[in-house]
């Protein structure tokens, strides 16, 4: 008799522990989760499991809503995951989904979709010149490991939909520019290109753990390259035989 006693009451406590965890809400949760100073989350509902934050912002920057659902079969492969959407009503111009998992060996990204008017960027970008930019900038994780300090492996991309620069010596229409991104050992490789009838341009960069970087880069003035900015390319000094102007930068910051 008293063996199932104490066989019922294991049970029920169990269960009720159980269904603690399921509906424990989320705001219990994050009140006392230890979360970076500049990192604020108003209006959270839901629980941990499948919820939403109203408005997520980090320092000045808002990234409006974030919704979060936990994918249960993901505990069939030991990774737990989770289904993440962000940026309604964010101030940025910021919006994207994916995959936010922990498996065997560290945290992951997979399928992570994000977009943000350049113009946004540019402003907040330490450039020396008064300029403005146009079109969207779409970033696309495929898949991303993280290892200290950044991360073991990943690839992905980066592409400028309609994109054009304006300074105070004219505008420039770039047409599509597709950069590729990857991350083996924490070293970060991107390359990419772009080309339209006013210029052309490939460009690559890498990063190393110790914060070396190397960069690499030509630009090619085309057919309809604008009068004004082209008289201002003799202080870059003489193209190459194809007409392209170089750049190399190594370092360290």
């Amino acid at each position: 008799m008293v063996k199932k006693v104490i066989k019922y009451g294991f049970l029920c406590t169990t269960v009720f522990a159980a269904s603690a965890i399921y509906h424990l809400p989320a705001s219990v949760v994050m009140s006392y989760a230890p979360m970076p100073r500049e990192l604020a989350l108003d209006g959270t509902t839901g629980t941990i499991w499948q919820g939403n934050a109203q408005n997520v912002r980090f320092q000045q920057y808002s990234i409006g809503d974030v919704s979060w659902q936990f994918s249960w079969s993901s505990l069939l492969t030991l990774s737990p995951e989770y289904s993440v959407r962000f940026g309604r009503g964010s101030t940025l111009g910021l919006s994207g989904r994916g995959n936010l998992g922990v498996s065997t060996s560290g945290p992951y990204l997979e399928n992570v979709l994000a977009s943000i008017p350049a113009d946004t960027v540019v402003q907040y970008a330490p450039i020396p010149v008064p300029i403005k930019a146009g079109g969207q900038l779409e970033l696309a994780i495929k898949s991303l490991n993280y290892a200290s300090p950044w991360c073991g492996s990943g690839d992905g991309s980066l592409s400028w939909n309609a994109g054009y620069i304006e300074s105070p010596i004219g505008s420039l229409g770039l047409g599509p520019t597709i950069v590729d991104l990857s991350c083996a050992d924490s070293v970060l490789s991107a390359a990419g290109s772009q080309n339209s009838n006013q210029v052309s341009s490939e460009f690559s960069a890498s990063v190393t753990p110790n914060r070396q970087y190397q960069s690499q880069a030509w630009f090619r003035p085309e057919s309809e390259f604008p009068t004004n900015m082209r008289q201002q390319l003799r202080w870059l000094g003489n193209p190459d035989g194809e007409g392209r102007y170089s750049f190399n930068y190594q370092g360290r910051f």
